[in-house]
């Protein structure tokens, strides 16, 4: 149950990161004070930057890359571990380039299916798989999601609180961490 919460919670966190490679780097260059992060911000699979560092991603997002390795089992691809923080801010519509599982560590987090499938695990509960678009799903710490590639979902904070999500992740290397997209997942940059 520990390892599975938090790969659940290194997926959340991916998830909140949602933004295509130009837009997320420019946002967290022109959001990210000097002192909070001396490096720029690298969101490419295989090359994520700063590592351990907290920085905004978006108005009111941020994120701390925890950590990331090849995948020797599966070629091509590398495990992600990280956390999103939402501060009043929102991850619009968007996907991942693989694999996800997130945990909410602190707060609430507002996750909402726009196309796919995400299975919810609740700490005593068997699992549901949610596949109507425009479920929004409201989990509290302890709780959380898995879903695969191309699932196109929105995230934020359901309260005033500030919400920690730890994500877990396989992701195609070299493919940015997250892709903004429309609704039915076609990408808007």
């Amino acid at each position: 149950m520990r390892r599975f919460s938090a790969l659940l919670s290194v997926v959340a966190a991916v998830l909140l990161g949602l933004v295509t490679v130009g837009g997320l780097s420019t946002a967290a260059q022109e959001a990210t004070p000097a002192a909070t992060s001396a490096a720029t911000p690298n969101l490419t699979v295989g090359q994520l930057a700063p590592v351990g560092e907290r920085f905004e991603a978006l108005p009111g997002v941020d994120l701390q890359f925890l950590n990331e390795g090849q995948a020797a089992a599966a070629p091509g691809q590398s495990v992600v571990l990280y956390r999103v923080i939402l501060h009043g801010g929102e991850v619009p519509h968007h996907i991942h380039p693989g694999a996800t599982v997130l945990t909410v560590e602190t707060g609430t987090l507002s996750w909402t299916l726009q196309a796919g499938t995400v299975s919810v695990k609740r700490p005593g509960a068997e699992p549901e798989q949610v596949t109507e678009p425009g479920t929004e799903l409201v989990l509290n710490p302890g709780e959380g999601l898995s879903y695969n590639a191309e699932v196109v979902h929105t995230a934020r904070a359901a309260g005033d609180e500030e919400t920690s999500v730890l994500i877990a992740s396989l992701f195609e290397t070299g493919q940015p961490l997250i892709t903004l997209t429309d609704e039915q997942g076609t990408p808007t940059s």
